[in-house]
Order: C-alpha cells, then sequence, then structure tokens
C-alpha cells in the first residue's frame, strides 16, 4: 500500500520544511519517492530540495485563482498521487494549508473509505516547536487527533533546538504523548552557533544535497538522519 505522508502544524516557524529537507536527505535518491511542497506562503521546500531530481518533486498551490484556499485541490491531487508510480509521497504543508488539514479529514469526506478505496495510508507528522510556539503547536496536535482518531497513525516530532532551555515544556510533551499513546520523536539537533550545525541550518536554506558538506559535518549529519529519520 502507498504511503503518504503529512507534515504539518499550523503554527509557523517550527521546523516543518528542515523536516522535509531531512526526509529528502534520507530518501530523496530514490527514484519512488515523491516529495511536494504543498506551502504556498513561502515555497521553503521548493528551494530547499533543490537537490533532488525534478522527477521527484513537485509544487502544488490549493489556492484558486482569488487566491483563497481550497480544500478540494488536495484530494485532487491525493486521487492523482494514489495513481502514479510512486510508493510515497511526503507532503510539506504551509501553516495555512496545516490549518485546514483537520477540516478536511473530518467534515469534506470520509477520509479512511476514501484511503483504503485509493490504496494509500496516510501518516501525520506533527511538528512541535518550544518556547512561545508550545502552546500553539500542542493545541494542533490536539486537533489533529480528533480528527484522525484512531483511522490514521499520528508521529510527534520535537524540534530539539526550540526546545533548549524549556525542559518542563520537553517533559509536558512527552507526558501528553505517553497519555495519549503517541509516539514522539525529535529532530534538529543543530546548534547554529556551532560550525557544523550553522553549516547544516545554511546547507538546508541553500538546498544543499549531502555531498556539498564538508567531511565532518557530513558525517555528523549522516549520523544524525541514521537516528532521527527511520522507515515507517
Amino acid at each position: 500500500m502507498k504511503k503518504f505522508h503529512f507534515i504539518a502544524q499550523s503554527k509557523g516557524g517550527v521546523g516543518k520544511s528542515l523536516l522535509m529537507y531531512l526526509f529528502a536527505l534520507k530518501y530523496g535518491h530514490e527514484k519512488d519517492i515523491l516529495f511536494v511542497d504543498l506551502d504556498s506562503s513561502t515555497e521553503s521546500s521548493k528551494k530547499q530540495l533543490s537537490f533532488i531530481d525534478r522527477d521527484n518533486f513537485d509544487v502544488v498551490s490549493l489556492n484558486d485563482d482569488r487566491d483563497v484556499l481550497v480544500r478540494d485541490l488536495l484530494v485532487g491531487y491525493l486521487e492523482e498521487a494514489s495513481e502514479s508510480r510512486y510508493e510515497e509521497v511526503y507532503f510539506d504543508l504551509g501553516s495555512p494549508e496545516s490549518a485546514q488539514l483537520p477540516s478536511l479529514i473530518r467534515y469534506d469526506l470520509p477520509m479512511k473509505e476514501f484511503a483504503d478505496e485509493s490504496g494509500f495510508e496516510m501518516i501525520f507528522h506533527v511538528v512541535i516547536g518550544g518556547g512561545t510556539a508550545y502552546q500553539s503547536s500542542v493545541n494542533y496536535l490536539d486537533q489533529i487527533r480528533a480528527a484522525v482518531g484512531n483511522d490514521f497513525k499520528i508521529i510527534v516530532w520535537k524540534s530539539i533546538t526550540s526546545f533548549r532551555g524549556f525542559a518542563t515544556l520537553a517533559q509536558d510533551l512527552e507526558e501528553r504523548c505517553l497519555k495519549a499513546g503517541l509516539r514522539l520523536r525529535q529532530f534538529g539537533d543543530f546548534e547554529p552557533r556551532t560550525a557544523q550545525g550553522g553549516e547544516i541550518l545554511d546547507g538546508a536554506r541553500l538546498g544543499w544535497g549531502m555531498e556539498n558538506y564538508s567531511r565532518g559535518t557530513r558525517l555528523k549529519l549522516k549520523g544524525q538522519l541514521q537516528t532521527d529519520i527511520k522507515d515507517e
């Protein structure tokens, strides 16, 4: 069965596109995986995934000619993707698109039946930011949980850098996930003030492939990918 991955969070600036970049570094060489930028506001993944083969990358706008977001456009794209050659698709949703996702699941159509008949599984990767972004982030997680129920898998991603100095929030997130039976993972252990961390974050912004990094940074990045980014 095909797998459709949705990287989502209605709170901006928490690291959705960085997570998408790390997925692309890990799996971008596989020809049966497609990466889709659904972030119409910034098109971050379009810039960051420039190292990906064009056949494995797509940019899709869910806005109509009046620049109004239309959820039905995503349904149509999912149907097309289910009939494509790609076995897995990763979607990077912007904040506006993420905000519409719970309503799409709950009200637009019977999503579980649609997915089963179309032959794909949906996996929701909800990114959680720390600090001042925390409460908004977990509120969105609650919305996704309410919409998805037990129909699809939810994976919670802690953006490590944003939780530095917020140990209480990190503990709260662990307890929330444990109580809800949700898998908690982490990513982005790149300190921007260090040489290697700064190089990785600059490389992500510039759309570097693994070969563009210096040897030491490349080894660190490969280690992080092996630890953090695993098959689902």
